[in-house]
């Protein structure tokens, strides 16, 4: 997995997150909805949609910092 560089992520990218408070085996898949025009250290990620992550756009996300995603999912 990668560092993200916001300035070529794009929408529906698949991204991990694991802040550093989250132990090694512990970690979060999800993707991006948004790409905040407020910010350029998090992105709106998308992490519970039951699974249906062609539709993942249709549900919430989450303000997430950049330093605690990775590009990629980790399975």
């Amino acid at each position: 997995m990668m560092n993200i560089d916001i300035a070529k992520i794009k929408i529906g990218d698949t991204v991990c997150y694991q802040p550093t408070h989250f132990k090694e085996d512990e970690w979060e898949n999800g993707m991006v909805k948004e790409i905040p025009d407020h910010t350029t250290t998090a992105l709106r990620v998308v992490y519970n949609c039951g699974g249906n992550w062609k539709d993942f756009k249709n549900y919430t996300s989450a303000l997430t910092d950049l330093s605690d995603l990775k590009l990629g999912w980790k399975h």
